[in-house]
């Protein structure tokens, strides 16, 4: 009795000592546990677009209306682009020298809400007037490239993240810019 019971105390400790611990971390904070896209890569790269964005001179008005189109992943992992740009979008709305109109997440759901009003369950009175939607001045798109390079216990990853606006009228590419990253990793003892 008492070796089964010595047993199942060393079984608990045993399955104790492997349970994961979780905890919570600064948000801001680095992050370099892999050559894989990060939040910190996704901090990085959204603050340098926004930087850049609000320093250019190119906009000509006081608040030009911008909106955000997509930003082709041509990397070999699966990475929410929308993710950065919304980000992105996030900083610069809350500078206050951009007014952001929606893009087409935005546009299906207003969509969704202008039908609704059309079909007669809303006091006619209440409903959105239409043909008042202001149009976007400039457009936003982008992509975003890496490039992996690895010889015997070295493996590098270059990520290249390249934004342009557009000038919706005159077809004009006003302003771009681009970050890169660069992530090395060595192979330890025992493998990847």
């Amino acid at each position: 009795m008492k070796s089964s019971f010595a047993l199942s105390l060393c079984a608990l400790a045993f399955c104790g000592a492997c349970a994961n611990k979780v905890t919570y971390e600064d948000p801001e904070g680095v992050e370099v546990l892999t050559t894989g896209f990060s939040y910190t890569d996704l901090q990085a790269i959204a603050q340098e677009m926004t930087e850049s964005f609000t320093a250019s001179n190119v906009w000509g008005g006081d608040r030009p209306r911008i909106v955000f189109g997509g930003v082709d992943n041509r990397t070999n992992q699966h990475i929410d682009t929308q993710n950065i740009t919304d980000t992105i979008r996030t900083a610069l709305i809350q500078s206050q020298k951009f007014s952001v109109v929606a893009g087409d997440q935005g546009i299906a759901e207003m969509d969704k809400e202008l039908a609704y009003q059309a079909s007669g369950v809303v006091d006619a009175a209440a409903a959105a007037e239409l043909g008042r939607q202001l149009g976007a001045e400039y457009v936003f798109y982008g992509r975003f490239t890496s490039i992996t390079n690895s010889a015997d216990d070295v493996r590098s990853v270059f990520y290249k993240f390249t934004l342009n606006a557009v000038n919706v009228q005159t077809r004009q590419i006003v302003w771009a810019d681009e970050k890169q990253l660069r992530k090395r990793s060595e192979k330890a003892f025992l493998g990847w």
